[in-house]
């Protein structure tokens, strides 16, 4: 007959042995659940578990043509839903829904065209993935890019109202381009150049002080702000201004560039 010693450590050893397993079950519990929310769902798969309790899902979804977005109502469809009607030419579509289960929390959602790219993260607004600005909405560059240095200051006009002028100013003979894409609507000399665009919306933009104009830069030219219209002066610190007038109101450049991130 075995002794109390003996027969309290195998009781010991026998407990150990449940809580381990139990142990075992709770922690493999989650991935067990997302490996058979995946094999139910072929549009999803597992990446990785994140915590004790939740793994992290990635679902594919793809649209082929603006009627396949007529179906079921989720957090993705009404902004592919809105790129498949103003941007029919992105066709097909790409949704990835990345959440956690079981608790079905969104971590991150990106819509991808062929030429757009944009994304949701959880309680945040949609932004395009390339530029950072908020979809959809104006995406205004800088007029200098990377070595511009953005200054701020109003000139009084006895004849008009107050004029904003947002000043550049950066190294001689840097390019200078669009804020926007648009039309080229007027190009004047006095001595240096200003170029006038139209950007649709309603928004115009006059950037003066221009040594010389691209070869590209003429009346009613589409540009984009990829191209230069123009080139600083040769200076060791040159600057231009740039009068942007939106709904027949003047614009400080820090607002309106702000709002587009």
């Amino acid at each position: 007959m075995p002794s109390l010693r003996a027969l309290l450590l195998r009781l010991f050893l026998v407990g150990l042995a449940i809580f381990v397993i139990v142990l075992f079950i709770k922690k493999s519990k989650p991935e067990l659940d997302a490996q058979s929310f995946a094999e139910q769902n072929p549009e999803c798969n597992e990446i990785k578990i994140h915590s004790k309790k939740e793994a992290l899902m990635e679902c594919f979804f793809h649209f082929e043509s603006v009627g396949d977005l007529l179906g079921e109502d989720t957090l993705y469809m009404p902004m592919a839903r809105f790129i498949g009607d103003r941007f029919p030419n992105e066709l097909p579509l790409r949704v990835k829904h990345i959440f956690s289960w079981p608790n079905e929390v969104t971590e991150s959602i990106r819509i991808s065209g062929k030429n757009i790219s944009v994304i949701r993260k959880e309680n945040a607004i949609w932004r395009n993935e390339h530029t950072g600005c908020k979809f959809p909405g104006l995406c205004p560059v800088m007029p200098l890019k990377g070595s511009a240095i953005p200054q701020q200051f109003a000139k009084e006009d006895r004849q008009a109202e107050r004029i904003f002028r947002n000043k550049f100013s950066a190294i001689g003979e840097a390019p200078v381009n669009a804020i926007l894409p648009g039309k080229i609507l007027k190009i004047e000399q006095h001595p240096l150049f200003s170029v006038t665009i139209y950007h649709g919306d309603n928004i115009y933009s006059k950037t003066s002080g221009l040594n010389f104009l691209s070869d590209d830069t003429y009346t009613g030219k589409l540009i984009s702000p990829d191209q230069p219209i123009g080139f600083l002066p040769p200076m060791d610190t040159a600057f231009i201004f740039v009068e942007i007038i939106r709904n027949g109101k003047y614009e400080l450049w820090e607002k309106f560039y702000e709002e587009s991130r």
